[in-house]
């Protein structure tokens, strides 16, 4: 199994690089950083419908990791 993990800032990265070792050890990831929290929310409906045959095949899951700031919660998971 793979992961890939989408994150909205370098900091995030750094956390990740630490941390999914320990939280999913024996898991191959690859973390993709954006320019805040708007390019990875608008690039992801394009990524995904790319992607979608690829990560079936290669056997790949996708979480989208972003800050919820001031954003109502349920919105920003619709979105």
């Amino acid at each position: 199994m793979n992961l890939e993990v989408l994150v909205e800032e370098r900091s995030a990265e750094q956390a990740l690089r630490m941390l999914l070792p320990c939280i999913v050890p024996g898991i191959d990831f690859e973390i993709r950083v954006f320019q805040g929290k708007p390019d990875p929310l608008k690039r992801l409906p394009i990524m995904l419908r790319k992607y979608v045959t690829w990560i079936a095949q290669k056997n790949t899951s996708r979480v989208v990791l972003v800050g919820r700031d001031d954003d109502d919660c349920l919105e920003l998971k619709a979105r």
